[in-house]
């Protein structure tokens, strides 16, 4: 896409964004009904699918910048739209009803356990940056591997926590919403409610398929963009790429938020955050070299920053503020202000 002009490339990315706008809602609800009919989450198998559903955007980036070699975006994307991810709960915190802040009416126990997977998978990609490729072996980086193993050993623990009661202990008055297994009532999904399996799993393809395609033209069309405006794809990717390929989970975190089930609209977004970093396995993959290597300090300083934002709200589940500022928590305000400070960081970074 290099010999489009900046005009067209800029309508490629605007309307590919829309594309996983509206086939993420699509794919998200489809994925809900599925998940529903054949209690898909009821087993790791299961969870591993609807994780993997529910981040096509990034799984088409990933792909499509392996096989054209550029490593930088791959990086920025798996790394970069962890913090940015993080982000989009500040705008669930804004919209949430009542004095308490998002993080009083949803935060659990249950909560915090899903926050130390995603630290504890960005730690290990941490490790990937940092450690000397002689470390790895054939065309994977071990630490590819390691996360990998972290996300489904993370998926089974988190799994049985949700079954059992002392992982949801709330104050009287919080509002954490449905649970998992609740939201899995045929009612809630009135737009499938008379339509047949092969029908809903038609749906759920096309929207794969639409996702799919949209990845690849956000990544060709913002790749060459970021080189076109002089800025480093990498952090292209960590931004405004990570940004586009999040509108699914701001769209469906929205409407969960509306409808009350506070806890369920952060779990999403920990969930996201964690399986993310487990795509380099397949970058390393497809790229026949070990991606990690090509990092650069940026993605250093996203790690860090996604670290970071991420244990702010781990701990505010636990600590439990009350009071909100301008319709945010204290936690949420603390994000806002982690992240324009990554941002500055980076004109210091060479």
């Amino acid at each position: 896409m290099t010999n489009f002009s900046t005009i067209y490339l800029i309508i490629i990315f605007i309307i590919a964004a829309i594309i996983i706008w509206f086939a993420g809602i699509s794919l998200a609800k489809t994925t809900d009904s599925l998940d529903t009919r054949f209690k898909l989450g009821d087993a790791l198998g299961g969870l591993v699918l609807l994780g993997i559903a529910g981040s096509l955007p990034e799984i088409a980036i990933t792909v499509s910048a392996a096989l054209n070699h550029h490593y930088s975006v791959v990086i920025g994307t798996l790394i970069g739209g962890i913090a940015i991810q993080t982000l989009v709960i500040v705008i669930f915190d804004f919209i949430v009803k009542g004095k308490r802040p998002l993080s009083y009416l949803a935060g659990t126990p249950l909560l915090f356990l899903e926050s130390l997977l995603v630290v504890f998978i960005g730690l290990l990609a941490l490790l990937g940056v940092l450690v000397p490729v002689k470390l790895g072996f054939i065309h994977f980086n071990i630490f590819s591997i390691f996360i990998v193993a972290s996300w489904l050993g993370g998926l089974y623990l988190i799994n049985k926590a949700r079954k059992m009661k002392r992982f949801f202990a709330v104050p009287a008055d919080a509002q954490p919403g449905r649970k998992h297994h609740e939201r899995r009532a045929v009612e809630n999904h009135p737009f499938f409610l008379k339509k047949s399996n092969l029908y809903v799993i038609g749906i759920f393809l096309l929207a794969s398929l639409f996702t799919l395609v949209a990845g690849v033209l956000i990544e060709r069309s913002g790749t060459a963009l970021a080189l076109r405006f002089g800025i480093s794809s990498g952090i292209f990717a960590a931004t405004a790429m990570a940004l586009v390929s999040s509108l699914p989970e701001i769209s469906t975190g929205v409407e969960s938020i509306l409808m009350g089930d506070n806890q369920l609209a952060i779990s999403d977004i920990f969930g996201g955050n964690a399986f993310m970093p487990a795509l380099f396995i397949v970058a390393d993959l497809l790229a026949h070299k070990q991606v990690f290597s090509f990092a650069e300090h940026a993605d250093v300083m996203f790690i860090i920053l996604g670290i970071v934002m991420t244990l702010i709200y781990g701990f505010a589940f636990l600590i439990k503020p009350k009071n909100r500022y301008f319709r945010l928590g204290g936690d949420s305000i603390l994000q806002i202000i982690f992240y324009a400070l990554g941002l500055w960081s980076l004109s210091f970074i060479h």
